[in-house]
């Protein structure tokens, strides 16, 4: 094939003026930097204390994972690229993925559901239930929670048994334990 025919070029003029376009508006916005910048990092195999320096001295930008943060296509496709743990709703999803409606879903929660079934709550950006489970390496029961008082860190999956009250969750979970030493 010559590709030389008027449809031909008229087709691959079209490609050419889009992506020109594309990566001409990511320029002048600072996107394509930041996204660039965040890809160097992530593939070069530096420690992530460099990241963050980086990052926080304003060198680069950091990657944006924020699910807040989205445009609102109702396009969600897990966040593999950073890691962030989340489905990401930006429609910036891989080229694959937008070629493939088996990857994209409608909600958060379905995205949540199949990608990170493991740590739905994280997924979810979820604040916890605010249930108590058994942190066994503390051998004590902590709250499902990010932040405060006893607790212990969203429980993170289906492999943590989540209880109403620390009592319960002492007795079933560390029944070795004196009650008041769980709690």
């Amino acid at each position: 094939a010559a590709c030389t025919s008027a449809a031909d070029i008229a087709a691959v003029s079209s490609i050419a003026d889009a992506i020109s376009s594309a990566i001409s508006n990511a320029m002048d916005s600072g996107a394509f930097l930041a996204v660039l910048s965040t890809n160097i990092i992530l593939t070069s195999g530096l420690e992530a204390i460099v990241f963050t320096c980086l990052s926080a001295w304003g060198i680069i930008e950091g990657p944006v994972t924020d699910v807040s943060a989205s445009v609102g296509t109702g396009r969600f496709y897990p966040d593999w690229d950073y890691g962030s743990g989340t489905c990401l709703e930006d429609g910036n999803e891989p080229t694959h993925m937008a070629n493939d409606a088996s990857w994209v879903l409608g909600s958060l929660e379905e995205c949540c559901d199949r990608y990170y079934w493991w740590d739905t709550n994280g997924c979810m950006k979820v604040s916890g239930s605010g249930l108590w489970y058994a942190d066994v390496l503390d051998e004590v029961c902590v709250t499902d929670c990010n932040s405060g008082g006893v607790c212990g860190g969203l429980a993170g999956g289906s492999s943590k048994k989540l209880y109403a009250d620390p009592r319960s969750c002492c007795e079933s979970e560390l029944a070795w334990r004196f009650v008041e030493f769980c709690e």
